[in-house]
């Protein structure tokens, strides 16, 4: 009767045991990568939407965080069913629909806020009006922190409400052209309705570059003192208690860095996480729709360079299932 006692005793410690293991290896956290594309609002040319559509053929289980500009509509050219065939022939169902807001003269002006023409993110001259009269557009370059929590609010919500209109999903991601996020920009974010910034960027990225040399760049490296490669997603203070989730784009876009940069930031991010193999680990990659057609295979390479390093050394790894809500709930 006692060796039979002892036995169960056995079986049930050991069949705990191995629940613990299993618990704790379905618990274990994972380095997720995102991949963003910034839509400046520039133009829609055929040469890029291709590059995209040959990589959304190529990568169908890859969503995208689009971050998408409502400048497309407000120009005084503008039609409206082109520019929305045009943008939605590169989306997929697994996509989220973000919004991007470059310092556009149109977009401000429709948003019935009068445009500001510094400071600018390549001269300390501020725009001629004289060189900007429609139906051409200008604008993209200015710090859109240079318009006050109010202006913004008219902005950010025009943005938005001609988006939905013409069909995409009300977005409630984000990310500063320039990423230029100062407070009163993020207040503004969470007043109307934004939960996630994606506009946090380490500067150090852009050193040594042609960058270095520009306004943008001091900005920068003022404004995001605390971002490094290797920066967590964290929680922040919006306006009447909203919280945002800052989630920075610790790889930036590929027309700054090559794909074996990005490996690098994946790297220096897989080290973070074997410190504390319980915790998810973020990286953000991502490019242009302006530029596909030239940067687009640096991140068509870093997929690679990714999947190959993270199956070599075991590592839980996966691209982000859309949308980010996902992975950070916020109420």
């Amino acid at each position: 009767m006692k060796q039979k006692s002892k036995f169960s005793f056995s079986k049930i410690f050991f069949i705990c045991w191995i629940f613990l293991l299993s618990h704790h290896a379905f618990a274990q956290g994972k380095v997720v990568a995102i991949i963003s594309v910034d839509w400046e609002g520039y133009f829609l040319k055929d040469k890029d939407l291709q590059k995209m559509k040959t990589f959304r053929e190529d990568f169908p289980e890859i969503g995208l965080l689009h971050f998408l500009n409502a400048a497309y509509y407000t120009k005084a050219d503008a039609n409206p069913v082109d520019v929305t065939q045009k943008i939605q022939s590169v989306l997929l169902p697994i996509d989220e629909h973000g919004l991007h807001i470059h310092g556009w003269r149109s977009l401000a002006e429709a948003s019935n806020v009068v445009f500001k023409t510094a400071p600018r993110a390549h001269t300390n001259t501020p725009i001629d009006l004289a060189n900007c009269e429609t139906p051409k557009d200008c604008g993209h370059e200015i710090d859109i922190s240079a318009y006050n929590k109010d202006e913004l609010k008219k902005i950010i919500r025009k943005s938005k409400r001609i988006l939905m209109d013409e069909g995409f999903d009300q977005p409630v991601s984000f990310r500063a052209g320039g990423w230029m996020a100062k407070s009163h920009v993020i207040q503004a974010l969470a007043e109307e309705g934004i939960r996630y910034d994606s506009s946090a960027v380490p500067s150090e990225l852009l050193k040594d570059s042609p960058w270095e040399k520009l306004p943008l760049y001091r900005w920068l490296d003022n404004l995001w003192t605390a971002t490094d490669t290797d920066s967590h997603p964290y929680r922040i203070r919006g306006s009447e208690n909203a919280q945002l989730v800052e989630i920075p784009d610790n790889g930036i876009l590929a027309d700054y860095i090559t794909a074996e940069g990005m490996l690098d930031v994946l790297k220096k991010n897989i080290e973070k996480w074997q410190q504390n193999p319980d915790q998810n680990i973020y990286v953000s990659i991502g490019f242009h729709q302006e530029s596909a057609d030239r940067y687009l295979d640096r991140v068509r390479e870093a997929i690679g360079l990714f999947e190959d390093y993270t199956e070599a050394h075991n590592i839980p790894f996966e691209w982000a299932k859309l949308p980010v809500s996902n992975y950070f709930p916020v109420h």
